[in-house]
């Protein structure tokens, strides 16, 4: 699956998968089911960043996630 298929038309609104990805990045999930691209789209939009082989969810990340709860 791209990613260009799971945007939507507002930056500051996640998809379900980028919710799910981004939320499985702050859980530190042993198995992402998303490929790189993911990452880096969440990357692109400041909502991870990476920290060697390991990514974190930014400041940004964990205010869109605690906004969608």
């Amino acid at each position: 699956m791209h990613v260009q298929h799971l945007q939507i038309a507002h930056p500051f609104v996640l998809s379900d998968p980028e919710w799910i990805a981004l939320e499985s990045i702050e859980e530190e999930t042993r198995h992402f089911i998303f490929d790189e691209t993911m990452l880096h789209s969440l990357q692109d939009r400041g909502l991870v960043e990476a920290d060697g082989a390991i990514w974190r969810v930014t400041q940004t990340g964990q205010k869109r996630l605690s906004e969608r709860d």
